[in-house]
């Protein structure tokens, strides 16, 4: 796995740092281990693994999402998936953790959304 710069990576003794630069040439990764600066880059979520753009993208998503509650917003977040699905015209990389993070808040808030739909392909057959 590549390491970019804003991952989130965890020391030996368990404290997060964010990758503030990553040379590899010298094979070297400067790191900020300020918990105030983690937690801004945690902010919606660790987006390990997107480039700068791509997390000003799903940031820019969630931020389009708010609402009263949090059903409101999961279901503001499911329609905008579907849009971005039909459109075509988001990077792939971006709608996947978009669906990654419905599906924590559908979890974590034990809601889903009325005509939520799922690909029967992928639900486990006993």
């Amino acid at each position: 796995m590549r390491i970019l710069n804003g991952d989130i990576i965890y020391m030996r003794d368990g404290t997060p740092a964010v990758v503030k630069k990553v040379d590899g040439q010298n094979g070297t990764v400067n790191l900020d281990d300020k918990l105030q600066n983690v937690q801004k880059h945690a902010e919606g979520g660790v987006k390990n693994g997107l480039t700068e753009g791509q997390r000003k993208s799903f940031n820019v998503n969630l931020n389009l999402i708010k609402g009263d509650s949090k059903q409101e917003e999961i279901r503001n977040l499911y329609d905008l998936i579907q849009n971005h699905k039909d459109s075509k015209r988001i990077d792939p990389k971006v709608l996947h953790y978009l669906e990654n993070e419905l599906m924590h808040r559908m979890h974590r808030d034990n809601y889903v959304p009325e005509d939520y739909a799922t690909d029967l392909r992928n639900v486990p057959q006993y």
